[in-house]
């Protein structure tokens, strides 16, 4: 394998963070490479701003690496990058990227990597949050986007800040650390959306949201039923919200849609933008879904609408 340097391989993982995010973390003051134990090295950045910071973890050549290998390296990964937003001084992590190469790729024993990457991040989450113990889980998971991308190389991001963030659940569906094994020997582990106290104030962070009833997917083969459904989603969430802040739909400041398929993206613009606010930044990026069948995903950032 080539050797490469942590600044370029953090590099590469730039363009895949979200604009608003990256704006906040304007100061990088470490970056190094760590040697995992499946023989491979990761790239490590840790940045800081006005009261938040910020770790990322790039991996090269992620998809050469065994089913066992690629768990035990998600593993360590997370662990880094929750240990840096600890250097960072901003301990709690309100907010988490992933960016799974092949993600749909056939990894032995019926998984995909996608589910093998589960594998992993649930490692690092019961070491790291309080065992095996689901109201651990309930309370400390951030807000968190897992998608696929065409390249060798695996990304994990998060956001931290100086104070926890505040889960929140969809009543229409099962809560990520719940699910069953019928989506893998260990569940995906994320809320569903996070209130965080960030610079500019209180924001609802929402996790990538798709076209899940329950714990299933939905409307398969039709784009126009899934996203639909992902705004029913959008709108149950939001709705769900507890405490002195009152969220809605309207107060959309960042969204980001992902989408497998090329010819999907005009009339997905057309109809994210017939229901979001026209003061809403839009980002739409090609990227393969956590199920195959879903179509459409979006995540956003809200602020909390005005006091009546």
């Amino acid at each position: 394998m080539l050797e490469v340097s942590s600044e370029s391989l953090v590099a590469m993982a730039k363009p895949m963070i979200p604009s608003w995010a990256s704006g906040l973390v304007p100061c990088v003051f470490d970056s190094r490479m760590m040697s995992l134990a499946a023989g491979v090295s990761a790239g490590v950045e840790l940045a800081c701003g006005d009261g938040v910071g910020m770790a990322t973890a790039v991996v090269p050549y992620a998809t050469r690496l065994s089913a066992e290998e690629f768990r035990s390296c998600v593993a360590e990964v997370f662990a880094s990058v929750l240990d840096g937003l600890s250097e960072c001084r901003f301990p709690y992590p309100v907010r988490m990227w992933n960016f799974v190469p092949g993600i749909h790729g056939c990894m032995g024993d019926g998984l995909d990597r996608y589910r093998v990457f589960n594998l992993g991040r649930f490692d690092a989450f019961s070491r790291c949050f309080g065992g095996m113990k689901l109201e651990a889980f309930a309370q400390r998971l951030p807000a968190a986007s897992a998608v696929g991308h065409q390249r060798e190389h695996l990304v994990v991001c998060a956001l931290g800040s100086l104070r926890p963030g505040v889960p929140v659940d969809n009543p229409r569906q099962i809560p990520s650390f719940g699910y069953s094994q019928a989506y893998g020997p260990k569940p995906p582990c994320f809320a569903r959306a996070t209130v965080a106290r960030l610079p500019v104030g209180t924001r609802l962070l929402v996790s990538g949201t798709a076209s899940i009833r329950g714990e299933s997917s939905v409307h398969e083969g039709s784009l126009h039923a899934q996203l639909e459904e992902t705004f029913e989603n959008l709108e149950r969430l939001v709705r769900n919200v507890r405490g002195d802040e009152r969220f809605e739909l309207s107060g959309i400041e960042t969204a980001r849609v992902y989408f497998p398929r090329a010819s999907d993206c005009p009339p997905l613009r057309l109809g994210v933008f017939a229901r979001f606010p026209a003061t809403a930044s839009v980002e739409f990026f090609p990227a393969a879904v956590c199920r195959a069948e879903l179509l459409v995903e979006i995540e956003a950032t809200l602020a909390p609408s005005p006091r009546e």
